[in-house]
């Protein structure tokens, strides 16, 4: 499913590119700001911008992209977080568990001694 969503973004970005490189003559105008009136010549004017399609494209992505990527590191460094708490946990129940092993060797050799040590007592 990862391979296919990368494959699937890959592909997106070479269109758009495709899309930048067959609009790469053409301008668009927009209207940057409202009317504005001018009372001594009694025109109504627009504050345009003339842009290249392709310059318009490409900002366009990178603002989706940019978009994207701080929407997403939120959510991607609270599972770095709740992964490194699992291996800390991981690590706790290993020393826990090498601990209750070391301490039933222990008791076992204990065990050994006594029972050595009560053989020797009633064989005597």
């Amino acid at each position: 499913m990862k391979r296919l969503m990368q494959i699937m973004a890959y592909l997106a970005i070479l269109g758009v590119m495709f899309l930048v490189i067959l609009n790469a003559r053409e301008s668009v105008t927009i209207q940057v700001w409202g009317p504005r009136y001018d009372v001594a010549a009694q025109m109504t004017y627009h504050l345009t911008k003339t842009l290249n399609v392709s310059f318009y494209t490409v900002c366009i992505m990178l603002a989706g992209i940019f978009s994207g990527v701080a929407l997403t590191l939120p959510f991607y460094f609270a599972e770095l977080d709740k992964i490194a708490a699992y291996r800390r946990e991981l690590e706790r129940r290993d020393v826990k568990s090498d601990t209750s092993s070391s301490k039933v060797r222990v008791l076992e050799a204990k065990v050994q001694v006594l029972e050595k040590a009560l053989r020797d007592a009633l064989g005597r």
